[in-house]
């Protein structure tokens, strides 16, 4: 025969277990996240063990924040690859596509102003491309056609002014 008491102490030991084996479970959970993180890069390749990595890849900072978060396809970056300041805030969003830069990288400061935007196809310069300072004046505007400057690039003063302008290809000069 229990008495009142005696159900009491049953029912908390029986909580005490499962809390007990929730522990357990989430530490095994976590540990093997974790692992599952232990990648190797090889000549730009990401391996787990000896096999080229699909999924989703993070590297923190010692404090546990973010550093990058990447997608990884047969170990490749494939793609958006976010890169955070220490503090847990983005400095910078990449896009590739088979390894190569690929799409728009945009870059903030500190200070989470906009200070860059570029532009790639098949790992080239590809796009306009804009650089502001770290107020977010803008300084520059540049444009490429795979990998070669092309159009009018800008150079531009603090107060949005332009200050000097560039068109490319650049002609030979007549003599």
């Amino acid at each position: 025969m229990l008495f009142n008491g005696d159900a009491d102490v049953s029912q908390k030991n029986r909580t005490m277990k499962k809390l007990g084996l929730s522990v357990i479970f989430l530490v095994c959970i976590i540990a093997y996240g974790a692992k599952a993180q232990e990648l190797k890069e090889v000549k730009g390749v990401y391996y787990a063990d000896t096999v080229a990595y699909t999924g989703k890849y993070v590297t923190r900072y010692s404090n546990g924040n973010i550093k990058i978060e990447m997608n990884l396809l047969n170990g490749m970056k494939n793609g958006t690859v976010n890169v955070y300041f220490e503090n847990g805030q983005i400095n910078e969003v990449r896009s590739y596509k088979n390894n190569l830069m690929h799409g728009s990288w945009i870059t903030y400061n500190e200070q989470k102003v906009l200070i860059g935007l570029a532009n790639y196809k098949e790992g080239l310069k590809h796009g306009t491309w804009m650089i502001w300072d770290a107020s977010g004046n803008l300084l520059y505007e540049l444009h490429y056609d795979m990998g070669e400057k092309v159009g009018i690039w800008r150079n531009f003063g603090k107060n949005g002014e332009i200050v000097s302008e560039r068109s490319y290809p650049e002609k030979p000069e007549k003599n």
